[in-house]
């Protein structure tokens, strides 16, 4: 029999995804962007690409002239094809991606009569629409992801590297706008530093110094001296291009962000009669850190003895140094497991995806509780040995505590939920 705090961490982590409604979000910020009598080409790159776009050209219906959709695989249903859009790979762009890139350029060189480029930008843009600048190569793009994992950077600097060194992001594809006018809608998906670093900054302004820049690749502790040169002379290269004017007028506004799913998961709670503890939606850093004041705060509020939840948002970095499978939910639910087993009441933690992949196909995030630890034992699984190994994929689908994975339009980092 399920126990009710499974029941409720569950319904906790994924009741938002009935109850928000994208097209709402998009139809109210297009009213006040876009003018009724304005000719629109829409370009919409990421994760929840084709949803932005049916949402928008619902609301802007006759207005839109031309489309440029550029989205994962996961985001097609079954077999289905659509031949106006364009699929790339994420989180290590292919050569779908770089595709993508050259397209999506040449979309906006051709002459249009449109009065508006509506951007409609979600996370995994920067890797599903890619163009590294001269020299740097697509399989060298892919060095620099698995440096990032090895060396434990944050999502942003990673961000920051891709754009000092790409020809469309950090707002170089804006020199490439030929409408008088042109307007983004983001979806964040960057706890860190928001919308600017959506998409690696595709339509904000990233000039960094030659100084920022070396100071970046320092942190990838780079072996590869090739590929160091390759970086650097790409960096050249784009900020001589980042010298021609931009001639549209341009606006970035967000259309959702991760507090969104944060204070609807809160609200759910309190329904549910939990008292709240709010660890925040800007959670990030190394995925032991975290749970360690998971930890602290979950031993404080089982002293009170009141049915407690604790709710928070964000993206958690896992340095990889094991051969296994995971994701970042599949890792911190299985370090959490740890944890519940040594507390003195019943408890429940559930992280899960909200784009509904961490990272492994399939899988949504995970879930686990006091028992998961005990029961991991008995099947064979040392919890140390499977944390080392960043195994947790392995153990957790053995236990049968994954959350099934689905595309669902939306990409607004994790959710982390524990009941006690």
């Amino acid at each position: 029999m399920t126990r009710f705090f499974e029941t409720d961490v569950k319904a906790i982590s994924g009741q938002w995804l009935n109850d928000l409604q994208l097209g709402e979000f998009l139809a109210a910020a297009l009213v006040q962007l876009v003018e009724r009598d304005s000719s629109v080409d829409i370009v919409a790159i990421g994760k929840a690409s084709r949803e932005m776009e049916a949402a928008a050209s619902a609301t802007l219906a006759s207005q839109v002239r031309r489309r440029f959709i550029v989205c994962d695989s996961g985001s097609i249903p079954g077999s289905a094809q659509d031949v106006d859009v364009l699929i790339g790979d994420h989180p290590i762009p292919d050569e779908a991606s770089l595709r993508a890139g050259r397209a999506l350029l040449a979309f906006l060189d051709t002459p249009t009569q449109s009065d508006v480029t509506l951007f409609l930008v979600s996370g995994g843009a920067s890797s599903l629409c890619a163009l590294p600048s001269p020299p740097l190569q697509l399989a060298e793009m892919a060095s620099v992801w698995r440096a990032a994992l090895r060396s434990g950077i944050d999502i942003t600097t990673l961000n920051m590297i891709r754009a000092a060194t790409s020809a469309i992001a950090g707002g170089a594809v804006l020199r490439h706008v030929q409408t008088p006018e042109s307007r983004t809608l983001i979806m964040v998906d960057n706890v860190i530093s928001g919308a600017p670093w959506v998409a690696s900054g595709l339509t904000f302004q990233y000039e960094p110094t030659r100084q920022e820049f070396e100071s970046l690749i320092h942190q990838l502790n780079l072996t590869d001296v090739e590929l160091e040169t390759n970086l650097n002379a790409a960096f050249e290269a784009r900020r001589a291009a980042m010298a021609a004017p931009v001639s549209t007028k341009h606006h970035n506004e967000v259309v959702a962000d991760p507090d969104m799913l944060y204070q609807h998961a809160i609200r759910q709670a309190r329904q549910l009669g939990y008292e709240v503890i709010e660890m925040g939606s800007h959670i990030h850093g190394d995925v032991d850190e975290v749970s360690t004041n998971w930890e602290m705060a979950l031993t404080d509020a089982a002293k009170t003895g009141k049915p407690t939840c604790l709710v928070g948002v964000g993206e958690i970095t896992v340095r990889v140094r094991g051969e296994g499978k995971g994701g970042r939910c599949q890792e911190f639910a299985w370090t959490m497991a740890d944890i519940l087993a040594r507390l003195s009441r019943p408890a429940a933690f559930a992280a899960r995806a909200s784009d509904g992949r961490d990272y492994v196909e399939g899988v949504g995030g995970a879930w686990v509780d006091n028992s998961t630890r005990e029961r991991a034992r008995e099947m064979g699984f040392d919890w140390r040995a499977i944390k080392d190994a960043n195994d947790s994929h392995r153990a957790l689908t053995a236990l049968g505590q994954l959350f099934e994975g689905r595309h669902t339009g939306w990409n607004l980092c994790d959710l982390y939920v524990a009941v006690l």
